[in-house]
């Protein structure tokens, strides 16, 4: 697996945000529904937000960043991302991608050094969406930053020193760093040597699916028990889940519930799929879930098992970068054709 993280911005309120995706907000944030460059919403994020990683990528590992940026035409903040193995501190970080006043970029380290040269001006706009694709390598020696702008090649140094303390991974990702901005379509991924996502995406789009209703289109798993009535989708199709008001359940061990989804309405290459499931316990004793997928005739159960805790709703992510079935990346028909859900693993 080579992605790890991603957020379309368009299944949660700003209440939620922190939750959903492991966002700790630097200041007063929000969803934007007007300005959005795909979907229904974008990330409205005021001061430093920085998103915690599921996994440690070792200093020395490419991690790269795609994400859009929008910035207001009074937005004077020169922050634009970076990389910090320190989540608990949203400005700790190693190396950063920066803009002037005058919409020049360039890459410092935390320290105040400058690796490479500065764009010419105008290169970051304000008032429009810009397209990152940013590679980083964590080093003291043999530090990289890569910087793709709407396609173009504007940052490209090796061999630099682009450590500033003593971590020795990356943790987390951190967006912004003065004042108002959105973003939208945000992935991170890694290399980690399989082959497989393993460097740059080219410029994807995050797409959000909610389940549908058993009356639409009634999932083939239907073991958890509905908290009213018995259309399993109804109640878990929610935009923004609403907890304890309509729900599945179910303490049986290897109890599986899954539901049919929309047609994407894509066509291109899918680089991989994100299943977000919420939930908690409501007794003592241990008790984990895992994401489930069926895209053809078998459950292909996630490797991953999420434990829960008791009283509060927390999402767990987890991510496919190839089809189960066949080992193979993911296509449009086999999205459209697949049920996703969730299993009572432990």
């Amino acid at each position: 697996m080579s992605i790890i993280f991603m957020d379309s911005f368009d299944h949660y309120t700003t209440a939620a945000q922190a939750a959903a995706k492991g966002w700790t907000l630097g200041g007063p944030s929000h969803l934007d529904t007007v300005i959005k460059r795909t979907g229904v919403q974008s990330g409205r994020l005021q001061y430093a937000a920085c998103a915690t990683l599921p996994v440690a990528v070792a200093n020395g590992t490419a991690i790269y960043l795609h994400f859009a940026m929008y910035a207001n035409a009074t937005w004077p903040a020169p922050y634009i991302c970076g990389v910090s193995g320190n989540p608990a501190d949203q400005n700790q970080y190693q190396v950063a991608i920066l803009t002037s006043s005058v919409g020049e970029v360039y890459a410092r380290t935390h320290s105040g050094t400058i690796a490479g040269t500065v764009t010419a001006p105008g290169k970051f706009r304000q008032n429009t969406w810009n397209y990152f694709q940013v590679k980083f390598v964590v080093s003291d020696t043999v530090g990289e930053v890569e910087v793709y702008l709407n396609g173009e090649l504007i940052i490209d140094v090796d061999t630099k020193d682009t450590k500033f303390d003593a971590s020795t991974t990356v943790t987390a990702v951190i967006l912004n760093g003065g004042y108002e901005i959105r973003v939208d379509d945000f992935v991170v991924n890694y290399n980690d040597g399989d082959g497989i996502n393993d460097g740059f995406l080219g410029e994807p789009r995050v797409v959000c699916l909610l389940p549908q209703t058993d009356a639409v289109a009634a999932g083939s798993n239907a073991d958890f028990t509905p908290s009213t009535g018995t259309d399993h989708g109804a109640l878990v199709d929610e935009a923004t889940p609403n907890d304890d008001t309509d729900y599945v359940s179910s303490s049986t061990l290897n109890h599986v519930d899954s539901w049919e989804y929309p047609a994407l309405g894509y066509t291109g290459d899918i680089k991989g799929v994100q299943m977000s499931l919420r939930a908690k316990k409501s007794d003592s004793g241990t008790r984990a879930i895992a994401a489930v997928t069926k895209p053809a005739a078998t459950n292909r159960v996630h490797a991953t098992n999420h434990y829960l805790g008791m009283t509060d709703y927390v999402y767990w992510k987890a991510i496919w970068d190839q089809n189960p079935e066949d080992s193979a990346a993911w296509e449009v028909a086999d999205v459209d054709g697949a049920e996703f859900g969730v299993k009572v693993t432990v």
